[in-house]
């Protein structure tokens, strides 16, 4: 017990011998320079890249407007027409043979005058040919032209209808014999008297 409290007072008296020797050494001691550094800041989130712009949408050009076709005016044709064809040309005069000269021959009654070929154009018609399409023909879709040789006699009457080329349709040539049978012309004359005449007649028979 003496033992320890011998002790403690030798350990405080020894404390306080040092106590003048560690102030002087804290006076002897240099003032340490403290700097203070400022934390590193986080980095900033890098922004997302921006996404690219859209290609421009190809910009189709309008269409050309197509042609606006019109359709041509046409005048409905008739159902047959009668045609007036060119007149055909006369064949050149062949030369006769010089004949030797006959005695004169008693005088006879004059016959009648030799029949004239004209153009249809030179004939007027007092009564037209009934034309028209027949029933048949026209649900068969049959058109063509008929030309026709007639005879009028000296009363303007067809007395002579014969065909002269067909259409390519029975039909038609058939209706186109009688249609002109039917027909009525005026008397031609020369010198004012009346003579029998031979024309080519023409019937077109179209579908409208």
């Amino acid at each position: 017990m003496i033992f320890a409290i011998a002790c403690a007072h030798i350990l405080g008296i020894w404390v306080l011998m040092q106590v003048p020797a560690m102030r002087e050494a804290m006076h002897q001691t240099s003032p340490m320079m403290v700097d203070l550094i400022a934390p590193p800041q986080p980095p900033e989130p890098a922004l997302p890249p921006l996404p690219a712009p859209a290609p421009p949408r190809p910009v189709r050009p309008a269409p050309t407007p197509l042609p606006i076709l019109a359709a041509p005016a046409t005048t409905p044709a008739p159902a047959a027409a009668f045609l007036a064809p060119a007149p055909p040309a006369e064949p050149a005069p062949a030369p006769s043979p010089v004949a030797a000269p006959v005695p004169a021959a008693p005088p006879t009654a004059a016959g009648p005058p030799p029949r004239r070929m004209l153009p249809p154009t030179a004939v007027q018609y007092l009564v037209l040919p009934p034309v028209e399409v027949p029933r048949l023909s026209r649900r068969a879709g049959e058109s063509g032209v008929v030309w026709l040789r007639v005879v009028v006699d000296v009363h303007g009457t067809p007395a002579q209808v014969q065909l002269q080329r067909s259409s390519g349709h029975a039909r038609l040539d058939e209706q186109a014999l009688w249609a002109m049978r039917q027909a009525r012309f005026k008397p031609h004359t020369e010198n004012g008297i009346p003579i029998e005449l031979e024309v080519t007649a023409p019937i077109e028979y179209a579908l409208e």
